[in-house]
């Protein structure tokens, strides 16, 4: 005869709220198996029925529950062969945070094992109940060890079970902390739906700083209220949608172009200026091209944010095996040369293509580092500092002879030789030439307001100073602006 399992639901706790079916089988006379007796409806059915087994010994050999959960399967589908009917039963509901339970489902039916549920209350029903909550207004069910898989905070009511003890709790609150303020609202719940139910609300950041940890222990947050992906990708949408704003609706690829690299500059600035709050903001504005971008895509049935975000996941995996494999990486020129390599099996390039190419919508100064810096890598550079310095003297005096000719056209093209020396000069001593201009132009900016603010003071207009009295206070803009370093 093939064994069967009947696999039995013992509630939140109270034996009251046992159902009538799990206790036809606990007052049966099939041989009873109980995860664990730290719950107080397993003890009520211990007692009503003598013919049982515990797994609590099981837990108390100090392994993990992964050795636990497969030691309780193997026994139960051994105990199932020799009594041909048993009933395994566990807390709440069977289908609901039981990884012996799944793991029976699956290796029962393999072994032809029949296995059948009968269903009890899971923790959810009172736990609602206590909070006042509606299960269709929305509810995200974790584990407390699954926490960790958590990307975003929660626009739904989110419940954390399991919460055994208080270093879970710890690892819960520092998990939780990097998605949410540390004075987001928190619920405990002990022992919901029985007599010995507690509740208390305090602030994440005092998550762990109290007693009510043990089993059947469940963390409340409420619905987080700040912004996430999910809502930006909504707003896009919404601004896109036929009665949405009309400058979004009439935007496309090529328009946005402009705004997505002005973006990218002020992020840069904010990046120079050391203001946390700027650079909050800046990034909002990069991120909001991306969504915009990613939206117009999926309006044309192309590709959407989702798709965005898994390539440049997998690709991210892809180019650091140093971190997700078997590869290693020593130090950062190790893991340079490891990016290049990943990157040439991708194009499906083989050493010996030597084609070299950079976008050719970049501005100018940053075209121009971005290329030599790849003619570097291919072995076209320098060998000391010496070389660019020289180079650089050589292409000033031909464009001072350029001058002194008065050759327009040899002006320009000797000016862009000098442009494009200073450049490589500028990689040379690993100094990106885009940032650091961007460095002297907010310079210049300060210095020359400085200036401006002067000669308004006097009340008279630029043009009566002489280029030396303005000079004077440019100079004294610097002494400022060194005192203040």
């Amino acid at each position: 005869m093939v064994g069967r399992i009947i696999i039995i639901g013992l509630g939140p706790g109270n034996p009251k709220q046992l159902t009538a079916e799990a206790r036809a089988y606990i007052t049966g006379d099939y041989p009873l198996y109980f995860r664990t007796l730290r719950h107080p409806a397993a003890r009520y059915a211990a007692r009503v029925n003598n013919h049982f087994r515990s797994f609590d010994c099981f837990y108390r050999e100090g392994i993990s529950f992964e050795q636990v959960y497969r030691k309780i399967t193997a026994t139960l589908l051994q105990e199932s062969r020799l009594h041909k009917t048993i009933c395994y039963l566990v807390p709440g509901h069977p289908a609901v945070g039981e990884e012996t339970v799944t793991r029976l489902l699956k290796i029962g039916s393999r072994l032809g094992i029949k296995i059948k549920i009968v269903a009890g209350l899971s923790f959810l029903e009172p736990l609602l109940t206590g909070l006042k909550l509606d299960l269709l207004d929305g509810i995200t069910v974790y584990d407390a060890l699954a926490v960790p898989g958590l990307k975003e905070p929660s626009l739904n009511h989110l419940i954390l079970a399991q919460v055994y003890s208080r270093p879970i709790a710890s690892r819960v609150k520092l998990k939780l902390l990097e998605l949410y303020p540390a004075d987001h609202p928190v619920v405990l719940i002990k022992s919901a739906g029985t007599a010995a139910e507690k509740k208390k609300k305090i602030t994440l950041k005092k998550l762990d700083h109290h007693d009510l940890f043990d089993h059947y222990t469940t963390i409340y947050l409420p619905p987080f209220s700040g912004g996430s992906i999910g809502e930006l990708i909504e707003i896009m949408a919404r601004l896109r949608a036929k009665d949405g704003c009309p400058w979004d609706r009439k935007q496309n690829h090529s328009s946005l172009r402009q705004y997505l690299i002005e973006e990218a500059y002020e992020v840069v600035a904010a990046i120079d200026s050391n203001e946390d709050q700027s650079l909050v903001e800046e990034l909002g504005d990069l991120l909001l091209q991306v969504i915009f971008h990613a939206q117009i895509a999926r309006e044309e049935n192309r590709f959407g944010f989702s798709d965005v975000v898994t390539a440049i996941v997998e690709k991210l995996i892809r180019r650091h095996p140093h971190v997700f494999s078997s590869r290693s990486a020593a130090d950062a020129d190790a893991v340079k040369v490891l990016w290049e390599e990943i990157k040439s099996t991708e194009r499906g390039q083989e050493n010996t293509n030597y084609a070299i190419k950079v976008d050719q919508f970049l501005p100018a100064l940053l075209k121009a580092y971005k290329l030599q810096k790849k003619a570097a890598e291919l072995g076209f550079d320098w060998p000391t500092i010496g070389g660019p310095l020289e180079k650089a003297r050589e292409e000033l005096g031909e464009l001072e002879t350029a001058c002194t000719e008065q050759d327009q056209a040899a002006i320009e093209e000797e000016l862009g030789d000098y442009l494009f020396t200073v450049v490589n000069l500028a990689r040379f001593l690993k100094v990106n030439p885009e940032v650091a201009l961007g460095k002297t132009i907010n310079k210049f900016i300060k210095r020359f307001t400085y200036v401006l603010e002067k000669v308004e003071d006097s009340g008279k207009p630029i043009g009566e100073f002489s280029l030396a009295e303005l000079d004077f206070w440019w100079e004294e803009a610097k002494i400022i602006e060194n005192m203040g370093k």
